[in-house]
């Protein structure tokens, strides 16, 4: 494999090992897997068993994943669109360095976002809201009295840290909010803290998010995730070594 890619690939490495994967590729299936074709699951079964070495990261051409299917390349094409569509997988295309033209490409295995991964022992996600308040904390902001909105700002403030409420209280509010703080922390290392990396952080987040609303993602959840463990990672390289960076 070629320099470039392997550096591509531990930037894009979604999982810790191949059981978190392979725990992560069971979820998806239980989500998606009665709408997937019968083709759609055999090529995430083989992306998964060239994705070992560099957990979630796979690389491989239409022609190899055609062969060792029984498929065209067509139909190859078809069913792996069908896996980026629902958030399965990301594909991203590389060029030939030398003669140019396409070469294998890059397939990154996406975590799945459940609410069960959202339940760490953090108390950040975990605020406290009565039954009774769910309507009123997903309603638009636009629909939420100036009072009740100061009120419910206050409760997040309280119970997250500042550079994630700044980051992510401008597009989410009330449970949605909270959602999406557990998933930082689900993804983030304990030893990179928010604090110390706050412009990093940020512009991270408001990188996916802005890529979602443009189109370029459908899974958000687990986009964030992905992107927030490899930040994580890269941040924590540069601090025990940095000549990393």
């Amino acid at each position: 494999m070629p320099t470039s890619h392997v550096t591509e690939a531990i930037n894009r490495q979604t999982f810790a090992d191949k059981n978190d994967m392979d725990a992560a590729i069971k979820q998806h299936l239980g989500q998606h897997g009665a709408d997937l074709p019968d083709t759609a699951v055999e090529i995430l079964r083989l992306l998964s068993r060239h994705a070992v070495k560099y957990p979630g990261v796979a690389f491989l051409k239409h022609a190899t994943i055609a062969k060792h299917t029984g498929k065209s390349r067509m139909t190859v094409i078809r069913n792996i669109k069908r896996l980026v569509s629902v958030g399965i997988i990301e594909k991203v295309s590389f060029m030939r360095s030398v003669n140019g033209g396409k070469g294998a490409n890059l397939y990154v295995i996406q975590p799945n976002v459940t609410s069960s991964m959202l339940h760490r022992e953090d108390s950040i996600e975990q605020a406290t809201i009565k039954p009774s308040e769910d309507k009123s904390e997903i309603e638009p902001r636009s629909l939420l009295s100036e009072n009740t909105y100061a009120l419910e700002s206050a409760r997040n403030r309280n119970n997250i840290p500042t550079p994630l409420y700044n980051a992510l209280s401008p597009f989410f509010q009330g449970a949605e909010l909270r959602k999406y703080v557990g998933i930082v922390f689900r993804a983030k290392s304990a030893k990179t803290r928010l604090e110390t990396h706050t412009a990093a952080f940020t512009a991270c987040l408001i990188d996916c998010i802005r890529r979602y609303k443009l189109g370029e993602i459908r899974n958000l959840d687990g986009y964030i995730y992905a992107s927030i463990r490899k930040l994580s990672r890269k941040l924590f390289l540069e601090e025990v070594n940095p000549l990393c960076g």
